[in-house]
């Protein structure tokens, strides 16, 4: 990984060169003096070494309004704007070799509009949530297959038919209720984590088959039930009381940690709920509930041990291999 170079767009006429050992550059404006974006990009455009470069970033002190210098950088593959001057995207046009967008400029820049998202073949995109437009928005990107929102509000997935996304992360969501995640036929791994206000999952969600629900303590566990074709689950956090048969019959799961969850284990034969189930962990288990149901349970691994999932790193891992190391 290379290092990286960071630009006072105030004074961007003084790079000469970028040395071989820089493959990301950073836009930053310590002055606020406003810059010609046209300028910046025909003269980024002449630097030696400009070909190298492969990750941008737009600083939140910088006074670009658009992304129209992407088109000085031959060899892009990654953006992460945070410019509390954005207000547009115009410029993606240019970012034909893109992989990746990170979009970020929090309360202080809820103006930025993003329309122009679908304008580049992105794959991977990280985005905090700022006007309703953004959902209509990613609607238009048919290359998307990776995306983690943040702060959104209600979510329509019949917007988002044509997106082929495979991973969705829904981070500190402001919204009550989420469904119907099935009306985006590719989506099949979820991360739902610190959603404060949601309390049930509803519609049809039967395509999601590996899912992650991380601090959302309201939410009723038994509205799982819609999550038909599940095949690993992990629930992190949740004080509602529930029984273990009242999340229902999940036919192909194979994996469940209920970790710091306030479950009741009723039931003792578990393939009859949960026929081809691999894997048990239930952290508020007693010794001797977990003894009493390996027994009973022929090839199921239950397990009682305290296991806290914190941070994105083991989320990730748990929804891209085994749920355990």
């Amino acid at each position: 990984m290379g290092l990286e170079l960071k630009v006072e767009e105030s004074n961007f006429r003084d790079l000469k060169r970028i040395e071989l050992d820089y493959d990301s550059i950073e836009f930053t404006n310590r002055l606020g003096i406003e810059v010609d974006s046209t300028e910046l990009s025909d003269f980024m455009g002449n630097v030696e070494g400009i070909g190298q470069i492969e990750t941008l970033s737009i600083n939140f002190s910088s006074q670009l309004k658009d992304l129209e210098v992407v088109r000085a950088f031959p060899n892009l593959r990654n953006i992460a704007v945070y410019g509390y001057q954005i207000t547009s995207l115009d410029g993606m046009g240019g970012f034909q070799q893109g992989e990746y967008i990170k979009i970020s400029t929090e309360s202080k820049n809820r103006r930025r509009r993003i329309a122009q998202i679908s304008q580049a073949p992105i794959k991977r995109m990280s985005l905090q949530f700022a006007r309703p437009e953004d959902l209509d928005a990613i609607g238009e990107c048919v290359t998307l297959n990776s995306l983690d929102l943040f702060r959104s509000m209600d979510l329509d997935f019949s917007k988002w038919k044509r997106v082929p996304l495979e991973s969705l992360g829904l981070m500190q969501g402001k919204f009550k209720e989420l469904g119907n995640t099935a009306q985006v036929e590719s989506l099949s791994n979820m991360r739902v984590l610190g959603c404060r206000n949601l309390e049930w999952f509803t519609g049809d969600n039967s395509r999601i088959t590996r899912m992650v629900i991380e601090g959302c303590k309201k939410l009723d566990l038994r509205t799982l039930q819609s999550f038909q074709n599940i095949e690993a689950l992990i629930v992190n956090g949740n004080s509602n009381k529930v029984a273990l048969n009242e999340i229902g019959e999940l036919k192909q799961l194979k994996s469940l940690w209920l970790i710091d969850c306030n479950v009741q284990v009723d039931i003792s034969n578990l393939k009859h709920q949960f026929s081809r189930l691999e894997e048990l962990q239930i952290s508020n288990m007693k010794n001797e509930q977990v003894l009493e149901l390996s027994q009973l349970n022929t090839g199921v691994i239950v397990s009682g041990r305290t296991y806290t999932l914190k941070g994105s790193l083991r989320t990730y891992k748990a929804l891209n291999g085994s749920l355990i190391e």
